[in-house]
């Protein structure tokens, strides 16, 4: 039996398609995961979160706060990039340690932002029936604000893109900046790959 000419590469496509790799389960942020010269990955947002918590905690601001452990409120982390992602992958991954650290307690239910409404009204409820003012309630030690910017350049065709991250915490009481992190992630390449 003979196959037709125009089917042959109708064959091929076929059997090409189905050689793709399976997928598989790999490190979260590990050796194997994709790097993209053009995106924030998730091991560009570990790295920069990790990064950032070891500093806050190594100076010590948080241990001197009026309250122990040290009231938060998390206010806006800016993405100032062409990469669309969630800020809060950056912050929730250092919530997790900062709370854990029983440094800081994050307030959730603070500010125009609060992540918790339910909450937030039930305080303010509570505050009222027993004659207090918000301020009475709600009394942070710190604010913590950020903004993630880039960098692009090319030279022939390859890219390069530096991702700068930047988190401050301000003092409450003070209104002064208590501590601040900058955490560049530099990229190259002449298009994304897996494993670094």
């Amino acid at each position: 039996m003979r196959i037709p000419l125009l089917a042959l590469p109708l064959a091929a496509a076929i059997a090409l398609g189905g050689c793709g790799q399976k997928a598989t389960y790999i490190e979260t942020g590990g050796t194997q995961s994709i790097v993209s010269v053009g995106e924030v990955d998730i091991q560009d947002i570990q790295k920069a979160a990790s990064g950032m918590l070891d500093s806050m905690l190594a100076t010590g601001v948080l241990r001197r706060a009026q309250h122990q452990p040290a009231r938060v409120v998390i206010d806006r982390v800016v993405n100032d990039t062409s990469s669309r992602f969630d800020t809060g992958e950056v912050l929730y991954r250092m919530r997790e340690q900062l709370v854990n650290s029983g440094q800081a307690e994050v307030e959730t239910a603070y500010g125009s932002n609060a992540e918790s409404q339910v909450a937030q009204d039930e305080l303010k409820r509570r505050a009222f029936l027993e004659g207090k003012t918000a301020s009475d309630v709600f009394d942070p030690d710190f604010t913590l604000t950020g903004k993630i910017t880039q960098i692009k350049r090319r030279a022939g065709n390859v890219r390069q893109t530096t991702y700068t991250f930047r988190l401050t915490l301000t003092n409450m009481r003070t209104g002064r900046e208590a501590w601040t992190k900058t955490v560049d992630m530099t990229k190259q390449g002449t298009k994304n790959s897996v494993g670094f």
